[in-house]
């Protein structure tokens, strides 16, 4: 699969910058989202003040600290949080007229 460079939304982009000798810093708009450091063999990646994990490639530990938050519903999980709570309203009210008849 191609991507074109005008499909890509740079608002979201992040920008990498190597600080220091095995780091690498990760910026949205001039402010720090996230970095990766170098710990032996492994790559530890943080996204704030939280660490993500340890990851064998750098690659790895890039792609963690690089995804995109959920700023936005996206249509499929819209309409499964929409399904899912209307079931939940379902088993309520049946388990509420349950509980009145069996009293």
């Amino acid at each position: 699969m191609t991507q074109h460079a005008e499909d890509l939304d740079t608002s979201w982009a992040v920008h990498w910058t190597r600080p220091q000798r095995g780091e690498w810093r990760a910026d949205r708009h001039g402010r720090v989202v996230g970095e990766v450091k170098r710990d032996g063999e492994a790559y530890v990646a943080t996204r704030g003040s939280r660490t993500l994990g340890t990851y064998p490639s750098l690659g790895a530990a890039l792609d963690a600290v690089d995804h995109r938050p959920l700023s936005t519903v996206q249509p499929d999980r819209f309409w499964t949080l929409v399904l899912t709570t209307i079931n939940v309203g379902i088993i309520a009210a049946i388990g509420l007229v349950a509980t009145a008849l069996l009293r």
